[in-house]
């Protein structure tokens, strides 16, 4: 896959490795390495969530979480500074690390150093999912949020097989595992550029980031992508359904937007798969009947679970009417405006009605894919 520095951390390892600097002794400051290295080291300290577990491990071949790794990082060396000025030489990293954690902390019993090629599948092997060889849940995770903290406006996209449970039932889990492994390669094909990255969010789902890009655009691309996935394995009757949500337009929070990138792939699955829907921005509008101004407006159904909260509209001064803007997933839906909390009436500009259930009617809206 074509992507950036700031994306490919095991990519970076590797460079640094060829290079024939030791990571550990540019960290520590035992040797100066070229600029060019030192950029390097800097982008993995800034993208991988596991930089110092992952030094700490290599040096003695133990575990720490991220937040104990980095503590214990500084604390080594200061201990090797002091050691080293006492002594007029520097000892190095590696036995100050030794010392200090064996000697002086008393944490590590039987130290062992791991070898470059170990520490480099190491570190892989937390990244990439071994089996589609995309980035795992976790670190693709961990490189939405780095993208929230700078800022950074982007499409995250859901994907999972229409029809794989069945294909996985009959052929067996071996012929599974291929499908999933040639379906990760088509993937990897159509989003490789630097603004892309893919990964499995496990089972037969996938995921997609597409970076700096709206959700109609990035809907565009990945239906062109479900056709060419509906033409590759037209022969074993797997299709794919994708659902896609932009940040921040549609959510705050990755928490949020992960939710309803989920919502709108279930959406997908109960209109029969082998679609990508994405939230469509729905504006609904109440004008007053001369006769009576409520103080108080709200826009309810099926798309707010008839909560008069959830669909509270704001008053308009300069046209005299109310407004409310909504996110909505595809499908069909009935809905009235509440005012005041008790006067129910229909929306007079709506195209469709049904009946209420009550003996009345309510207005109907029908929100397409595109």
């Amino acid at each position: 896959m074509k992507q950036n520095n700031t994306l490919n951390i095991d990519e970076i390892y590797e460079e640094i490795k060829l290079s024939n600097y030791n990571l550990e002794s540019i960290v520590s400051g035992d040797v100066v390495a070229p600029q060019e290295i030192k950029q390097k080291i800097d982008l993995l300290i800034s993208y991988d969530t596991n930089f110092y577990s992952n030094l700490l491990h290599k040096l003695i071949g133990e575990d720490f979480t991220e937040p104990e790794a980095r503590q214990l990082w500084f604390e080594i060396l200061e201990h090797k500074y002091k050691v080293s000025e006492k002594l007029g030489r520097n000892i190095g990293i590696k036995v100050a690390t030794l010392d200090y954690l064996e000697n002086i902390k008393g944490i590590i019993k039987s130290p062992r150093i791991i070898e470059e090629e170990e520490f480099i599948k190491t570190v892989k092997m937390a990244t990439i999912d071994p089996l589609t060889q995309l980035y795992n849940r976790q670190h693709f995770m961990s490189l939405l949020r780095q993208k929230i903290r700078e800022k950074t406006q982007f499409c995250l996209a859901f994907l999972d097989l229409d029809g794989f449970k069945k294909y996985n039932d009959k052929e067996g889990h071996q012929a599974g595992d291929i499908l999933l492994q040639e379906f990760a390669v088509t993937l990897k094909l159509k989003f490789n550029s630097e603004k892309e990255f893919v990964g499995r969010y496990g089972g037969d789902e996938f995921m997609v980031c597409i970076l700096q890009t709206d959700k109609k655009n990035a809907q565009n691309r990945l239906d062109i992508f479900r056709q060419e996935v509906k033409n590759q394995f037209a022969s074993i009757g797997i299709t794919v359904s994708i659902g896609v949500c932009e940040y921040p337009y549609d959510a705050g929070s990755l928490d949020e937007l992960v939710e309803k990138v989920d919502e709108l792939l279930y959406r997908v699955k109960e209109f029969g798969g082998d679609k990508v829907f994405r939230l469509r921005t729905v504006f609904f509008y109440y004008y007053p009947d001369d006769n009576y101004q409520p103080k108080e407006v709200s826009v309810v159904g099926d798309f707010n679970n008839w909560n008069r909260k959830q669909g509270i509209m704001e008053f308009v001064s300069s046209n005299k009417y109310w407004c409310k803007k909504m996110l909505l997933k595809p499908g069909t839906y009935r809905y009235k405006f509440l005012l005041d909390s008790n006067i129910w009436v229909i929306d007079k500009n709506s195209k469709f009605f049904a009946d209420d259930g009550f003996g009345g009617q309510c207005s109907v809206i029908v929100v397409l894919e595109r």
